[in-house]
């Protein structure tokens, strides 16, 4: 935190003497547009760098803010601490409406639709001339009054510079805290997160609204400059131009966006002679970047900072857990059920095009028991998870959750009520440390909102550290104390199961899916997954075990379900099941294979 405030106090007497050293107008000129740039370059990488959704049309929002701001003012006569917030606040309801229009849109396909969202702007911004004045665009749009009258070429500066300084430090805080994890976190898996209690959509919403009001404001500022504009300003050009910013610069760093807009502001100065060629020459750098950065400029830097962030932030971790009485039982992961039945499966069925994967499955979890499901592969184990867990829909059938119905309910519903999983494929955080994959799995267990990661202000500081010191305390229980600060992706795979069986944990589970934990890992790694799961049950955790390792399935389970083509087959005891004739069936082949076999 100190030194957060000596880098901001040496920006901004950088900022307040650069006029001074260079007291040209047309250099001042050029700051301005840096800074106004910037805006929306740090908005822009906030949803591509971080959430992971790809915008080729942030000239839109650009545009909205400025022709929000420079028809209030000029129209309607508005003052400038009236018109500048609304241009804004105008981009960031239209983020709102183009991402409820692309939620199941990803990758390409939200690329075309934030095209056709850019495209659209500036079509209106041509053609409806009665209001934008067309390709003529508006004159007259009037400087912002400052110190009682009408702003000069410095005045503006600073007023951009100093605003421009105070969105790093609040894109900075929020990417410090729980609003950037939740979107790294859901940018490299939807899945994960959701079964964590991210209700991936609104977040996605959340990302998309303050992009776009950085871009409007930005915009705004812009609309003020020159008094003038009008819809050239708004061209595809303009958003390849943002997108080039971020990625040069570095997608994904506090660092990256200055970077990079430093580039797109001098790079037009440089080449103002080849101006014809000017597509091909950003095109270029951007293909260079992804080839040999593809981290972008700051990307390095950034990896250095983040490890001495981490280091020191789980000292301050380990600082808050020693004030907090008492030492981490995994008992504070287990969340109590209202009633013995946990959860309750009827008749399930899952259809995929006519493939009927589960075929009337029934099944009943206990809380303070381990319930193994197994069966040969393709037998319908990950799809019974899947419908559980809120992944599938069920096409028929339903579950009930301590006696309420929740068939249907998505991940994120189902991970408040108390259900979270693991995945036999991994689904970690793999560029958050372990620290923070854990920390993503407190999500719904903060109180802070919004403002407090924004303002960074002391009750959420202090909310921080104590989860934070939860989460110390949870990888100690799991031996992973010291490989906090690791990127998860970084970790050998029986420890990255334990890291996923954390973050799991980190809910305050009631019913913990294991879907196949042991897949992979080494015979002492299934040893330590194996008694972790077994510390779970003392604690009094319900857990539902899919499982190929039998000798683990024999050793951990209380009740067993066996599923066979979509069916269960079976159901009991481990020496129930081990000696039903079906099993062995299933697994063996049936009495012809079994005597070819072994007589």
């Amino acid at each position: 935190m100190k030194g957060q405030w000596i880098y901001t106090g040496l920006a901004a007497a950088g900022i307040w003497l650069l006029p001074y050293l260079y007291p040209s107008s047309y250099f001042i000129h050029t700051l301005q547009s840096l800074a106004l740039t910037y805006i929306v370059v740090l908005g822009l990488n906030l949803l591509v760098g971080y959430s992971g959704q790809l915008s080729l049309g942030h000239a839109g929002f650009f545009a909205l803010g400025a022709y929000g701001s420079g028809l209030t003012s000029t129209i309607l006569g508005l003052p400038l601490w009236v018109s500048i917030p609304f241009g804004a606040g105008i981009a960031a309801v239209s983020g709102a409406l183009v991402a409820l229009l692309s939620l199941r849109a990803r990758g390409p396909y939200l690329a075309m639709v934030t095209i056709a969202f850019g495209a659209i702007v500036e079509i209106l911004a041509n053609r409806w001339v009665s209001l934008t004045g067309g390709p003529a665009g508006i004159y007259g749009v009037p400087k912002p009054a400052l110190f009682g009258g009408t702003s000069n070429l410095v005045e503006y500066y600073y007023l951009v510079a100093f605003v421009a300084l105070a969105c790093h430090l609040g894109v900075a805080n929020l990417i410090g805290s729980r609003f950037g994890r939740t979107l790294k976190a859901f940018g490299q898996s939807e899945i994960a997160a959701e079964t964590v209690g991210v209700n991936v959509r609104s977040w996605k919403i959340a990302a998309f609204v303050v992009s776009a009001a950085l871009a409007g404001l930005g915009g705004a500022f812009f609309a003020h400059q020159n008094g003038y504009l009008n819809s050239d300003n708004f061209t595809f050009e303009t958003s390849i131009l943002l997108l080039v910013g971020v990625i040069a610069g570095g997608t994904g760093t506090l660092a990256g966006p200055l970077l990079g807009t430093t580039i797109v502001s001098m790079l037009p100065k440089l080449f103002a002679s080849f101006y014809d060629y000017h597509l091909a020459i950003f095109g270029g750098i951007l293909l260079a970047s992804l080839v040999f950065l593809p981290e972008g400029l700051a990307g390095g830097l950034s990896q250095l900072f983040r490890r001495v962030g981490t280091g020191q932030a789980i000292r301050q971790a380990a600082e808050v857990q020693a004030e907090v009485p008492g030492s981490f039982h995994l008992l504070e992961s287990v969340r109590t059920a209202a009633s013995p039945a946990v959860l309750s499966a009827q008749d399930l069925e899952m259809d995929f095009d006519g493939l009927k994967a589960v075929n009337g499955v029934n099944l009943s979890l206990m809380s303070k028991s381990v319930h193994g499901l197994i069966g040969p592969n393709g037998s319908g184990k990950s799809t019974v998870v899947n419908l559980i867990s809120g992944v599938y829909r069920p096409s028929a059938g339903g579950i009930t959750w301590v006696g309420q119905d929740v068939t249907g309910a998505a991940p994120h519903r189902m991970a408040a009520l108390g259900l979270t999983r693991t995945f036999q494929n991994l689904q970690l955080f793999g560029d958050l440390t372990v620290l923070e994959n854990v920390l993503v799995g407190f999500h719904l267990q903060y109180r802070q909102g919004f403002l407090g990661f924004l303002f960074n202000t002391w009750a959420y500081r202090r909310e921080e550290q104590e989860f934070r010191a939860r989460a110390v305390g949870l990888l100690s229980e799991l031996g992973l104390a010291g490989m906090a600060s690791e990127l998860a992706k970084n970790l050998p795979y029986g420890k990255q199961r334990l890291v996923e069986i954390a973050r799991a944990l980190a809910v305050k589970p009631t019913l913990l899916v294991l879907d196949e934990p042991a897949a992979g890992a080494s015979s002492p790694e299934i040893r330590e997954i194996t008694d972790v799961i077994g510390r779970l049950r003392a604690a009094g955790l319900a857990v539902l075990l899919v499982e190929h390792h039998m000798e683990m399935v024999m050793e951990l389970c209380d009740q067993i379900t066996v599923l066979d083509f979509g069916e269960k087959i079976s159901e009991g005891t481990p020496v129930q099941v081990k000696n039903d004739p079906k099993v062995v069936e299933a697994y063996l082949g049936g009495e012809e294979v079994a005597a070819s076999v072994g007589g």
